[in-house]
């Protein structure tokens, strides 16, 4: 393991059990054995370092779910609760961790964080899916996503609860007693009509399949990055140049907005266009429509 990993590995230790804001980078270093200079040579900030964390996490999520071994005598119903209760396991071994990331991170406001974020949620989305369709079969399919939701959503609560009332509970016997209610909706509630339907579910669905895919998120900075790029090297004047600039960062920021205000946008993207010598603007404009 080198210093980079240790380091991660070693904040999310301390993050997980004494929160992110208790953690200082000196005590993180002084675990790892050492100097606090040597910290600033593998991240920037401790802000950057818990990004680095949440990548670590979710790569380790992602390799333990892989590798999974479950008694092959167990029906698929029982392989089921056992893979939930591991999950919940996890989850409450990293459950500080896991809490800060949905009560403390300004998640909106940082564009590493939320392509990480959404990836992750959308691995999960995709491993309950293929669990419950692997159980349930084609009469799951037409609510599948809602049922996903609850599995989800109680998984989470569990979590949390046992967190803030200081208790520990047998994961299996939880995992048990939520496929026992997820049984009730799947037979009784087929007559129902699906909250989250297959387009609402495509973005993620298809960050499931194809993990290595960038997120829009993604693809428009480096799309905000190209133009900035440009700027930097094709345009002379320095008042241009500090001007569209400006207009690359007001972008970045109404884009971060929930409302964005389209006809501003349209209007800065208009006023770019005006510069000859900058030719990526027209692969911003889809993120604006």
């Amino acid at each position: 393991m080198d210093k980079h990993e240790t380091i991660v590995v070693a904040a999310l230790k301390l993050f997980s059990e004494k929160g992110y804001f208790s953690t200082s980078v000196q005590e993180i270093v002084s675990y790892c054995g050492m100097s606090k200079g040597s910290f600033y040579n593998y991240f920037a900030s401790k802000e950057d370092l818990l990004i680095e964390v949440f990548r670590y996490n979710h790569q380790q999520m992602l390799w333990r779910a892989k590798n999974v071994n479950l008694d092959q005598s167990l029906s698929a119903k029982e392989q089921l609760i056992k893979k939930i209760s591991l999950e919940l396991e996890g989850l409450y071994n990293n459950r500080e961790f896991f809490l800060l990331l949905y009560k403390v991170v300004p998640i909106h406001e940082n564009k590493k964080l939320l392509p990480l974020m959404k990836k992750t949620k959308a691995a999960m989305i995709s491993w309950h899916k293929e669990w419950l369709t692997e159980v349930y079969g084609d009469m799951i399919k037409p609510q599948i996503w809602d049922h996903v939701l609850f599995l989800q959503g109680a998984m989470k609560e569990y979590i949390t609860l046992i967190k803030e009332n200081n208790e520990t509970e047998n994961p299996e016997t939880f995992a048990k007693e939520i496929i026992a209610k997820l049984d009730v909706l799947v037979e009784h509630g087929s007559h129902l009509n699906p909250i989250l339907t297959n387009d609402l579910m495509k973005e993620y669905e298809e960050m499931g399949k194809y993990p290595e895919k960038k997120t829009k998120e993604e693809e428009r900075d480096e799309a905000l990055a190209a133009i900035k790029g440009e700027i930097e090297t094709c345009v002379t004047d320095e008042k241009q140049k500090q001007e569209l600039l400006a207009s690359i960062d007001f972008l970045e920021e109404e884009l971060q907005q929930q409302s964005p205000r389209i006809f501003l946008m349209k209007a800065v993207i208009s006023y770019l266009k005006e510069t000859p010598s900058l030719h990526d603007i027209e692969a911003i404009e889809p993120f604006i429509e």
